[in-house]
């Protein structure tokens, strides 16, 4: 019983925590996937110029609702790419996000917004 309310509850909290998601990007070997959510256009245009720049080979950015607007999450990001990203982030609005075209023909890792999923059934489609 005690088994069964930890697996509930940890499943709860995961999907309490990415309704407030509202993309992800997944970087490797210099590669943008959009692993979950809508992204604007030129935003992900601002993103991919940044890791081009910086030479980023990995790492997962996030887009997460907050109080008072939007704001980005990072992960394996070095702080001066981070602070490009956030000021680039800050010029779209939250009806461009709304708005932004959805993911064209997405796998089933990115239906379920796992990245590593997503990477290997987006190589198995090239």
């Amino acid at each position: 019983m005690i088994v069964l309310l930890v697996i509930v509850g940890a499943v709860a909290l995961w999907w309490f925590l990415s309704q407030r998601q509202l993309f992800q990007l997944s970087i490797r070997n210099g590669e943008i996937l959009v692993v979950k959510g809508r992204v604007p256009i030129r935003f992900l245009q601002d993103v991919r110029a940044v890791v081009a720049d910086e030479r980023i080979v990995s790492g997962i950015v996030t887009a997460v609702a907050r109080e008072r607007g939007a704001g980005l999450d990072f992960s394996g990001i070095a702080e001066g790419p981070q602070q490009r990203m956030r000021n680039a982030f800050r010029l779209y609005p939250a009806a461009d996000i709304r708005h932004a075209p959805p993911i064209e023909k997405p796998t089933l890792g990115q239906m379920l917004g796992i990245g590593w999923l997503a990477w290997l059934m987006n190589s198995w489609g090239r």
